[in-house]
């Protein structure tokens, strides 16, 4: 386990390890529990015994599962083992898959809230002197957010190293080694290295603890507090919604591709499909515009009257 974690540290996100770690400690206990000492005692049936005792979604249990085939796949390459056992385990499909919650953005509507309670609300009044970040760096850090699509872990360990002169950011690198780079506007990149003459490289501050958790829910309680103060909320907000903007602004960007917002967010096409294009209502409405454009003088048949009315 501490190889795995080691080949990927450095090479993989903040928070792709930090999965990788949860349930890569949470399938130790699970071996020692069965009294297992070795990886070659590990079989498929025992990998699906595993899996029914996560009680997690469908979507979330397939995730897992590609996290411990990855984890046998680099047992394997070693020679650790002669076999990969959770390959031999097929994908578990749920009825209710098609069902799964929408991922819902926040709305230009809702944007606009948080960023006038950041200005007018947030760390004001007589306890001002509590707060160590003012609205003006929730601002950033939102704004960060959405024209970036990142993590919250990996916008809260956000390193100017990732912004470049052009204005293209570094959001991320492929398996095959290739750099993907988003641009962000001109006033975006002004704040970003404003930041950086104030606070250091490491923008939204650094921790004394190595644990990049400890600065992420530092982050976290900050929007939940300012959350609270520009409800109510038809939808829960959570950072993570700041990624689905971030695809919303893109889908509804005439010209812009699907397989261009799946390079960007790391996803696949259908995912794109299925879990972004089909709900963003603006772009729906779009569509139908066109389309009503598009008919609206073109022949029609003369429609005959029925029985009843020639009657």
């Amino acid at each position: 386990v501490k190889g795995f974690l080691a080949e990927h540290k450095g090479e993989s996100a903040n928070s792709t390890i930090r999965d990788y770690r949860y349930l890569l400690n949470h399938f130790l206990e699970a071996s020692s529990q069965r009294g297992f000492i070795a990886l070659e005692q590990w079989g498929p049936a025992d990998i699906r015994e595993y899996r029914k005792s996560w009680k997690v979604a469908a979507n979330t249990a397939s995730k897992k599962m590609a996290i411990l085939k990855t984890f046998f796949e680099f047992c394997l390459s070693n020679e650790w083992i002669n076999r990969n056992p959770a390959r031999l385990v097929r994908q578990k499909h749920n009825r209710n898959e098609d069902e799964e919650k929408e991922r819902i953005p926040f709305t230009d509507e809702e944007l606009t809230r948080m960023y006038k309670a950041c200005e007018s609300s947030y760390g004001k009044g007589k306890y001002e002197y509590r707060y160590s970040w003012s609205g003006q760096d929730l601002e950033d850090f939102i704004s960060v957010s959405i024209y970036t699509g990142l993590r919250i872990s990996d916008v809260a360990t956000f390193h100017t190293d990732r912004l470049r002169k052009s204005g293209e950011c570094h959001i991320r690198t492929t398996k095959a080694g290739k750099k993907v780079n988003t641009w962000i506007p001109e006033w975006l990149q002004k704040r970003i290295r404003e930041r950086a003459r104030l606070y250091g490289a490491r923008i939204f501050g650094t921790s004394e603890s190595p644990n990049p958790d400890v600065i992420t829910d530092l982050w976290r309680r900050k929007l939940k507090r300012l959350w609270k103060l520009c409800g109510p909320w038809d939808e829960t907000p959570v950072h993570h919604r700041f990624r689905h903007t971030f695809v919303r602004i893109l889908l509804q960007t005439d010209g812009v591709e699907i397989r261009e917002v799946a390079e960007l967010i790391g996803d696949t096409e259908e995912s794109v499909r299925k879990h972004y294009a089909a709900w963003v209502p603006e772009r729906q409405a779009r569509v139908t515009k066109v389309l009503r454009d598009a008919f609206a003088n073109k022949p029609k048949p003369n429609f005959l009257k029925t029985r009843k009315n020639q009657a």
